[in-house]
């Protein structure tokens, strides 16, 4: 029952923080996850973001399940669910409500806007500790590591290939490239 609490909070604390949705959540789910109470380690967290991206779904509330089954079974998987969607939930359910009202309010608009950078700064972040494990220096297979980043990137961002098939090829690839 204590980890099921854990679980709650932590990802309360996720939940009530995480302006932006699952990708400005995803360093503060790491905080909490690795950092925090060694759940996971990095490499851990890396493979369940990887393997939670190649499925549908929002990102967030899949790596709160995968965590909280991990940990703490069928009620740990509950617990983080109810703590990552509960505060969103309750917010915007209220808050919603007041932000329509007065959107025209300046200090509201300034609100909204000062807060995207942060979450930038958040999702910087969460690529620069997930960089060592995706993209391994010392590993023979560098340069096909490196292939698939780049490959990937052109892909999605100059002929616009929808990030499903990019997680598809990426997977494909692996099997036959990046075989342990």
């Amino acid at each position: 029952m204590l980890v099921a609490w854990q679980l709650f909070w932590g990802f309360f604390k996720v939940g009530i923080l995480g302006y932006g949705g699952g990708p400005g959540s995803l360093s503060l789910i790491q905080a909490v996850a690795v950092d925090g109470n060694h759940w996971l380690s990095v490499g851990q967290f890396g493979e369940l973001l990887a393997v939670g991206n190649a499925l549908p779904g929002p990102i967030a509330t899949k790596m709160a399940a995968s965590i909280g089954w991990r940990v703490g079974g069928p009620l740990g998987a509950a617990a983080a669910l109810i703590g990552i969607v509960g505060p969103s939930l309750v917010l915007m359910l209220g808050l919603y409500q007041l932000l329509l009202t007065f959107r025209h309010n300046p200090y509201v608009q300034g609100l909204v806007n000062g807060v995207k950078p942060i979450v930038l700064v958040l999702l910087v972040g969460l690529v620069l500790n997930f960089l060592p494990g995706a993209l391994p220096r010392a590993n023979r297979l560098f340069w096909v590591y490196a292939a698939f980043f780049v490959g990937a990137f052109v892909a999605w961002r100059f002929l616009k290939v929808p990030a499903v098939f990019l997680v598809l090829a990426g997977m494909a690839g692996g099997a036959i490239l990046l075989r342990g």
